[in-house]
C-alpha cells in the first residue's frame, strides 16, 4: 500500500490543463471558478499549508486568493504560523527529527517546493559563513 500525497487527492488534479488553469488566471471570473473547485476539495487545508510554508505568492491555493495567501505567508514568517504541524496525512508527519538528529519544531522546519519537510539548522550549517566568503573559502593560500 502506498501513501498518496495531497496532490494526488486534489480536486483540481484532472481539471487543469495547458488551455485551462483558473488557479493562475488574471480574471475575477476564472479565479472564482478556482475557488469553487477548491470548495469541493478534500485536501484544501493541506494545499493551503503547502502554499504558505513554501511561499507561493501567486495563484489560488486551498480556496484562498493571492491576497489572503500573502498575508498568511507574512504572518508565518513573522512567527505567527497558520499551522504549526504537518497534517496527519503528510508522509513525514510522524518524523520528529531530521536525518542529522535535529528536532523538527515550528522554528526549525520549512517545506521545500516539492513538499518535503526540511531542517533549517542543517541548511544554515551547509551554507558558508560571511567570514569564510570574505577570506575566499577554506582553501589554503600560499
Amino acid at each position: 500500500m502506498s501513501v498518496l500525497s495531497w496532490r494526488e487527492l486534489a480536486a483540481c488534479r484532472d481539471i487543469v490543463s495547458a488551455e485551462y488553469d483558473p488557479f493562475f488566471a488574471d480574471t475575477a471570473d476564472l479565479q472564482a471558478e478556482a475557488i469553487a473547485i477548491c470548495g469541493t476539495c478534500p485536501v484544501r487545508d493541506d494545499c493551503l499549508t503547502f502554499a504558505v510554508r513554501t511561499g507561493q505568492q501567486y495563484g489560488v491555493w486551498g480556496g484562498q486568493p493571492e491576497q489572503v495567501i500573502r498575508r498568511l505567508i507574512a504572518a508565518d514568517r513573522g512567527g505567527h504560523p497558520h499551522r504549526r504541524q504537518a497534517p496527519a496525512s503528510h508522509p513525514q508527519a510522524s518524523k520528529t527529527h531530521c536525518k542529522r538528529g535535529h528536532r523538527f519544531t515550528a522554528e526549525n522546519t520549512y517545506y521545500a517546493p516539492d513538499g518535503q519537510r526540511r531542517c533549517r539548522r542543517c541548511l544554515r550549517e551547509a551554507q558558508p559563513t560571511r567570514a569564510r566568503r570574505r577570506r575566499g573559502g577554506d582553501a589554503d593560500v600560499a
